[in-house]
């Protein structure tokens, strides 16, 4: 069994801060994808493909950065990149290789890298810009768009080597860092699943989850090893980004604090898949929010939301979703026990 106490201690801590230290920006008009090498413990090592955004930026390694030279490529569907002759295995597809020799053999193709010389930084940002556009019939495949809709290619353990091999379909809420490890989060079908890093999920799948958006829509895979009252531990062995509900836009407004427009009600933290109502005592209750058609017993209907507490005692508490936008939100609180009691409104301002 899994204590509440280890589900629930970290279900909604938000992310902790971490040290961007490979650092990918990209200052042109298309999408770009990075890979990166460098000497591993066993070995020269390749690692792609992180797509970074027309003017985003995404982190390829976090950290002070313990060796003095990295390498990376570049590549984009309508720009090209020079790249000097520092040579590693690449594949179309995510990619974890080890060894920079018989790549072709191996199923791999050989290409050039870029050099970084760290010359004593612990950190280092590479702005991706420049090259020339690439002609249309030169264009990569459109597969080359979704190379970060699925998690890293890696070796991990056969199916139900740790339980129950499950294919669900929910959302990736976030991951927290805990200081000595991180756990992240799935919410899917009344049931919230933890990831953790101390388990037998492989590390590169973490370290992908953690530069995933809140709330991406997953279908994902893994033995479930321990369960509890609709929470469970899982060793995560794939997912894919899927096709967002039709709740996406809703849990995406909410997300932040709120704060009680009359006073009496405390406040909202709204992260990811999960809601902490934060009373003006003190107290405080977590939940996990699910997003849903009506309230049960209420004879009405529209967008709702089903909160499960974190302890499995307490009596779950349903909402319907009245108003939400940048500065507002309005929740009508309803009776699910049958005791009859009248709905409550309550309505929340962000918190500034």
């Amino acid at each position: 069994m899994i204590a509440r106490t280890f589900l629930f201690a970290i279900l909604v801590s938000a992310p902790g801060a971490a040290l961007a230290e490979l650092e990918f920006c990209n200052s042109t008009d298309d999408v770009a994808s990075v890979a990166i090498g460098y000497k591993g413990p066993q070995g020269w090592t390749s690692e792609g493909w992180w797509n970074v955004d027309p003017g985003d930026c995404t982190v390829a390694i976090r950290g002070d950065l313990p060796l003095t030279h990295y390498y990376y490529r570049v590549v984009s569907p309508s720009w090209t990149f020079d790249h000097e002759r520092y040579m590693f295995c690449t594949s179309q597809r995510v990619f974890t290789i080890v060894g920079d020799t018989e790549c072709e053999a191996r199923g791999h193709a050989r290409e050039g890298f870029n050099e970084i010389a760290l010359e004593g930084r612990s950190a280092f940002t590479v702005e991706i810009g420049g090259g020339a556009p690439e002609r249309e019939d030169d264009r990569l495949p459109s597969l080359f768009d979704d190379l970060l809709d699925t998690s890293p290619q890696v070796e991990s353990d056969p199916p139900g080597t740790h339980g129950d091999f499950k294919t669900l379909s929910g959302l990736f809420s976030h991951c927290a860092d805990f200081g000595d490890e991180i756990v992240c989060f799935f919410t899917t079908q009344g049931w919230v699943i933890g990831v953790a890093e101390s388990g037998p999920t492989p590390l590169p799948i973490i370290l992908d989850l953690e530069d995933r958006p809140v709330n991406t829509p997953m279908q994902f895979s893994g033995d479930v090893f321990e369960e509890y009252d609709g929470r469970a531990l899982m060793a995560l062995s794939d997912y894919m980004v899927t096709s967002p509900d039709e709740y996406a836009a809703d849990r995406a407004a909410m997300q932040g604090v709120w704060e009680d427009v009359e006073g009496s009600a405390g406040r909202l933290d709204v992260f990811g898949s999960f809601l902490t109502q934060i009373y003006p005592d003190g107290q405080t209750d977590i939940n996990v929010m699910h997003f849903r058609q009506g309230c049960p017993g209420s004879g009405g209907d529209g967008v709702a939301l089903r909160l499960t507490p974190d302890d499995p005692a307490d009596d779950e508490q349903c909402a319907f979703l009245s108003y939400v936008d940048g500065d507002e939100l309005d929740l009508l609180y309803v009776d699910t026990t049958g005791s009859g009691a009248a709905p409550v409104p309550i309505s929340y301002r962000r918190a500034r």
